[in-house]
């Protein structure tokens, strides 16, 4: 099916023993005898001991890795466990999984079925489209990064790093969500031991001597979340990024930093895509919901001319070396192809030094209109503001409903039930608080679905300012905000720690009446928000506050 550098990759018609009916693919190495089978055994027992001591990272993973099942050796049968302890066995390689097919695409151009590669998102649109890859948006993208940020999390908590973090070995799926795969598993490091030497994809290379770290994988994920967006195989230009959201900007800076403690974590990459995520729907709806304002968006825009007739494709990145490309066949080096007539440009002014200059400020005073629109839409209250679904108060916990300790009804893996509300928090159903803080957001909002308002304010910790809950008519006011809202589809989708605060983003629908909705949309009647409350533990986990540079909302 395929060969590389470090081996070639052969169909499994009818897979022996315990894998009957399964569709997977055999791995041999090119040079047996330069493996570390123990590292190799030890991967195979990790997925089996995480599907019983973690099963929701396990059913995560399980997922979007192509991680080795089974070892194939020859010679004597093995008498102990690791193959370094029989002498008479050579382990040739080992048993995967097959490429599903949501993970290929058919291209006349490329010559049939090939895998979706992240590698070919790193080029523009055009190129997309002539190959017949299916459209991948900003809000996909978003979607890619998310998961990829989520898949990384797992894997560094479990003393697993990638290594050769690279798109060529990033395979993607839109269907039925934005979804990622990463091939060339046998390749990553396991508790700091691989199974063959480690090497990395030609411009993706680490500046520091250590190789497959936390620190290399944080490093290449700021550059594959540049790259994603400025939609250019080896550029580190970060206008791309810096169109979608100002804080990925950030921490695509400091993912570069050569102060290795600066890099950003996948928690803090996770949060800021989902808060520009629910900032991208807000902008698309505005524009599908505003014709005049989308025109007029798409005339001021730069234009993205297709490459000329009879333009070569674009060039994929350089592979790496000693790589095999796992159960694809490898990539053929792109033909000349007659492409359709480019998009017409307008005629390059006579003056070119007035020419730079003039679409310079000209950019620059679309950019600032456009963020001005869709800022006033997306204003949010500040202080001690109320605005229906992201208000906050505080108040004493009462005993029998207060915040700490697991939910009784979580009978569902992954979910926390209470009256009136559950909350999905599969994404983080590891992290040791994750039942905690899910049940604490499933009685709080369930509290204000079933109107017990004086319920709802026992969730908030006593310093947030936000509402005076000694004043009846503080409490009053919140008590008026909440009081036609309904909150569905909750989901926890992050949680991490930052200071002597517990952070947990969460996604959830809010249904009010009309008059009731956000500050900058009173009328909106249905609103989805992504909120990174800011947690204190203090008799169980109670909610401080939600800054506003925090909270996003779109209207549904």
């Amino acid at each position: 099916m395929g060969d590389g550098g470090q081996g070639a990759v052969y169909g499994v018609p009818v897979p022996p023993g315990r894998f009957a009916g399964e569709s997977l693919v055999y791995k041999e190495f090119s040079k047996p005898r330069e493996t570390d089978s123990d590292v190799l055994y030890d991967m195979i027992v990790f997925r089996e001991e995480l599907s019983r001591s973690h099963r929701h990272d396990w059913a995560f993973l399980d997922e979007r890795l192509t991680w080795p099942l089974a070892m194939i050796y020859t010679g004597s049968r093995p008498t102990q466990l690791k193959p370094s302890l029989n002498p008479g066995m050579q382990v040739l390689g080992f048993l995967m999984p097959r490429l599903k097919p949501e993970y290929q695409f058919s291209s006349m151009v490329l010559g049939g079925s090939k895998a979706q590669e992240m590698a070919f998102l790193l080029n523009e649109d055009a190129f997309a489209q002539r190959i017949e890859l299916p459209f991948v948006s900003d809000e996909n993208r978003l979607c890619l990064l998310s998961d990829l940020a989520a898949t990384l999390i797992r894997l560094h908590r479990h003393g697993v790093t990638v290594g050769d973090l690279s798109p060529k070995n990033i395979l993607f799926t839109l269907v039925p969500t934005p979804t990622c795969l990463l091939i060339d598993c046998d390749s990553m490091r396991l508790r700091g031991r691989d199974v063959q030497k480690q090497v990395e994809t030609g411009d993706w290379e680490v500046p520091e001597a250590a190789k497959a770290t936390t620190a290399s994988d944080l490093f290449k994920f700021g550059l594959i979340a540049t790259r994603l967006f400025n939609r250019h195989q080896t550029s580190t230009d970060l206008g791309g990024l810096r169109g979608i959201a100002t804080d990925l900007v950030h921490l695509a800076e400091r993912s570069v930093d050569l102060d290795l403690r600066t890099r950003p974590s996948p928690e803090e990459w996770l949060r800021a895509l989902e808060q520009a995520r629910s900032q991208q729907r807000q902008k698309v709806r505005l524009t599908q919901s505003n014709p005049h304002l989308n025109a007029w968006i798409q005339a001021q825009s730069p234009v993205r001319p297709a490459p000329p007739v009879g333009q070569q494709l674009p060039q994929q990145p350089r592979s790496r070396p000693q790589s095999s490309r796992g159960p694809t066949a490898p990539q053929p080096t792109p033909a000349r192809i007659v492409a359709a007539p480019s998009t017409p440009t307008r005629p390059t002014p006579s003056n070119p030094t007035y020419s730079r200059v003039g679409r310079a400020v000209t950019m620059l005073l679309v950019v600032f209109v456009i963020m001005f629109v869709i800022g006033l839409l997306l204003g949010m209250t500040s202080g001690g503001s109320t605005n229906g679904s992201s208000s906050t108060v505080d108040s004493t916990v009462k005993s029998d409903t207060g915040p700490g300790g697991p939910s009784r009804a979580a009978d569902v893996p992954g979910r926390a039930e209470a009256p009136g509300a559950s909350v999905d928090y599969s994404q983080v159903a590891d992290e040791p608080a994750a039942d905690e803080v899910a049940t604490l957001f499933a009685r709080f909002y369930g509290a204000v679905n079933e109107r017990d308002y004086d319920r709802a304010m026992t969730y908030y910790d006593p310093a947030s300012n936000v509402v005076d809950t000694g004043s009846a008519a503080s409490r009053e006011e919140w008590t008026h905000a909440m009081s036609t809202t309904e909150e569905t589809d909750i989901a926890l989708r992050a949680l991490s720690v930052s200071g002597p605060y517990t952070l947990a983003t969460v996604n959830f629908t809010s249904h009010q009446d009309v008059g009731y909705g956000p500050v900058s949309n009173p009328k909106d009647t249905c609103d989805e928000w992504t909120v990174t409350y800011h947690l204190t533990h203090t008799k169980g986990y109670r909610i401080l506050k939600a800054p506003r540079e925090e909270v996003s909302y779109a209207s549904c």
